[in-house]
């Protein structure tokens, strides 16, 4: 039983973390200020998944030598005793993180969507402006070596 509340209490804080990580990348994407808050997240949340995954590793391999499904079945399996409430405690409190997160990285991914958007939109814009004549007047016609395009694909 002290395995599995050394297991739930490092996936609390790991999923503590990762809230806190996904609030500040959500904070970074809101202000659209500096590209560098929101690799920084980034990369920080990707080292918490990985040390998630360390700990679903060994979580799995604990559970096969329990031969059980999951770490609810495992704790429930468990006679009553005072470890056995901690531990359904944890279950419940990391379950609950757990579906913050879930919600978090729903907004985190749907912001990253809109920035993706707005970047596009942008270079659209900036890629179709032409390369024309500054001080032609408007019955000049075209500038003199066609219409060539600010940002030339050709170079």
């Amino acid at each position: 039983m002290e395995e599995v509340i050394k297991l739930l209490r490092q996936q609390m804080v790991i999923y503590s973390k990762l809230s806190a990580l996904l609030e500040s990348l959500k904070a970074a994407l809101h202000q659209r200020e500096d590209s560098r808050k929101v690799s920084d997240a980034v990369k920080q949340i990707e080292r918490m998944y990985a040390e998630l995954s360390r700990l679903q590793r060994q979580q799995e391999k604990f559970l096969k030598t329990g031969q059980k499904e999951n770490m609810a079945s495992f704790v429930q399996a468990q006679p009553a005793s005072v470890e056995r409430d901690v531990a359904m405690r944890l279950l419940l409190q990391v379950d609950a993180l757990q579906k913050k997160m879930i919600g978090q990285s729903a907004s985190a991914k749907e912001l990253l969507r809109h920035s993706k958007e707005f970047m596009e939109y942008h270079i659209n814009l900036i890629s179709r402006a032409r390369a024309e004549g500054t001080y032609a007047p408007p019955e000049a016609g075209a500038a003199p070596g066609g219409s060539r395009r600010m940002f030339d694909a050709n170079v």
